[in-house]
């Protein structure tokens, strides 16, 4: 869980943050918009198809992972459905955590404060309530819906505080993108069933073979949608292998 929100999404802020800072100390609204929803709908562009892949293949990737010695079936079963759990809210425990920068840039604490003290209530309460029905899978339930609804407040709270931050056009791009990777996960889910097992060599298996399918149909369905982050994410890896190349030569 926390790999791909290393990864990808803390990625994006470490490269944001800082923009977003100077945008506010030149008091360059503008910028300081254009900044943060470019890189909210960047998070959520790379979050989403990783919390599906997870919610799909948890499975065979905790037994690949950990299926080994003591470490039985059963625990391979129990630990997967915690890692489905907890993958419902990837994209919205990194959205959340993007959003409070926003409010950080403009050297505010204390509305990110308020904002995760709420949010941390919500979770300790879901999670009372989901664990005795449903045990670890609730905890991470508890965990998931509790940073998505904190996400939401963040965001429109981000929008009082700046009037002309764009909340519904992010919210109308995560939703294609939340569409783009459901498409994906479903045939994931229907592509999967008869490639290998889900522990040892046949996890692995079906884990590439997942992950090179997924792409596949998520830039697909990405595009079948117009999604226009697509065409940005492809410029600045473009931008990236070229500025890569030149420093190369230059060694």
């Amino acid at each position: 869980f926390y790999f791909p929100h290393g990864l990808l999404a803390m990625s994006i802020a470490t490269t944001f943050i800082p923009e977003m800072a100077r945008a506010v100390a030149r008091r360059d609204r503008d910028a300081f918009v254009e900044r943060t929803a470019f890189g909210l709908r960047l998070v959520g562009l790379l979050t989403f198809p990783a919390a599906f892949a997870f919610l799909v293949m948890s499975r065979p990737i905790i037994g690949a992972l950990l299926q080994h010695g003591e470490f039985s079936a059963s625990a391979t079963i129990t630990t997967s459905r915690a890692l489905a759990g907890l993958s419902l809210g990837l994209v919205g425990y990194s959205i959340y955590l993007f959003a409070l920068r926003g409010f950080y840039a403009h050297q505010d604490t204390r509305t990110p404060f308020l904002i995760n003290l709420v949010q941390n209530v919500l979770n300790i309460i879901l999670a009372f309530a989901l664990v005795r029905t449903y045990g670890v899978l609730g905890l991470g339930v508890a965990f998931a819906v509790s940073y998505i609804i904190g996400a939401i407040v963040a965001l429109y709270v981000l929008r009082i505080k700046v009037r002309t931050f764009p909340v519904g056009e992010v919210i109308i791009s995560l939703a294609r993108m939340l569409a783009a990777a459901a498409v994906m996960g479903a045939v994931l889910w229907l592509a999967l069933k008869p490639v290998g097992d889900n522990d040892g060599f046949g996890a692995v298996l079906k884990i590439v073979v997942g992950i090179f399918i997924g792409t596949l149909v998520y830039l697909g369905a990405l595009t079948l949608l117009r999604v226009p982050e697509v065409n940005d994410l492809r410029s600045a890896s473009q931008r990236f292998i070229s500025n890569r190349n030149s420093a190369g030569q230059q060694d």
